[in-house]
This record gives C-alpha cells, structure tokens and sequence, in this order.
C-alpha cells in the first residue's frame, strides 16, 4: 500500500509539474491572486495594490504617500496546490470524480488562504518589529507548508479515518 501510494503521488506530482509549467498556470494563478486581493486589501488593511509597470510588473501596496513593494513570489506560493493535488491522486478510495471534487474545493480554498496572506501582507510588512516578523514567517509557512497539507487531511478525512482505523470498528459496541 505504501509503495503504490507513493508511485502515485510521484507520477502525478511529476505530471502535473510538467504541466503546471506548460500551461504558465503560475502566472494566471499570480494574475487572479492580484485581481481579487486589488478588491478586498481597501477593506482588509486600508492599503491599495497597485501595479508599478502594467498588469505583469512590479506590485505596490499603497497608503496616502507610503508605498510598499510586496516581495510574495506568487507563483513559487501556488506550487504548493501540486503536492496537494498529488496527496489527492495518491490516497486510494477516493475515485475519480470525490479527487476532483476535493481538488476543486481545495483549490479554491488554497486560493482563499493566499488571497487573505497578499491581502494582510502590508499590515504585517509595514514598519516590522518582532510580533510582525513571526507573523510573516506564520503565514508564509501557513501558505506553503500547512494549506496544501491540512486541506489534503480534511478533505479525504473520511478516508484516511478508515485507514488508520480512527473510528469504532463496525458492530463493537
């Protein structure tokens, strides 16, 4: 069980990277993450992103005459959803169709988490001090490490119970 499970999740990790560059899905997800965080960061932290040169340059964040580069690598971030999707591939019992479901819901959640830790980012970056310093190392662990990892846990939850046996065996009382 072991093996099969990590020779899937190696095939389909490499699968999709090779895809993933194919595609430039970094740069789209980069694009998305920008446009809806350009939305929410004036409600979230007061601060408005801004592109210094064009949609493709440089991102400002900015506050009456303070400016703030924002130095996220988005699209080194967005790599994260392809171990994610990979843990999804590889966890047997799931079938086609409960992965793509999960890898949708998923995505969109990891979205969601990247969108909230861009739109924080100037609150957290702006005159740094100790507090905000470890809050920017939580987050970028949060983003990178955590999200694709717990959302695979809670997605294929009722799965990975019934493999490492979590719950009651049927009929014991």
């Amino acid at each position: 069980m072991k093996g099969r499970f990590a020779a899937r999740f190696l095939t389909s990790f490499a699968v999709l990277m090779v895809g993933w560059w194919g595609v430039r899905f970094a740069a789209f997800y980069r694009a998305a993450v920008l446009a809806t965080t350009q939305l929410l960061s004036p409600l979230v932290s007061g601060w408005v992103l801004e592109y210094a040169a064009g949609q493709g340059g440089d991102v400002v964040f900015r506050l009456g005459a303070q400016e703030l580069p924002m130095l996220l690598q988005l699209p080194a971030l967005s790599l994260g959803f392809v171990p994610f999707v990979s843990l999804l591939v590889a966890t047997p019992g799931q079938g086609v169709r409960r992965t793509f479901v999960n890898a949708v819901v998923g995505g969109v959640l990891y979205f969601l988490v990247h969108v909230a830790v861009v739109s924080v980012y100037p609150l957290i970056m702006n005159e740094p001090n100790v507090l905000k310093d470890t809050l920017g190392v939580f987050t970028g662990l949060l983003a990178f490490v955590v999200a694709p990892l717990g959302l695979w846990f809670v997605l294929t939850y009722p799965t990975l119970r019934s493999w490492w046996q979590l719950s009651p065996e049927q009929g014991k009382g």
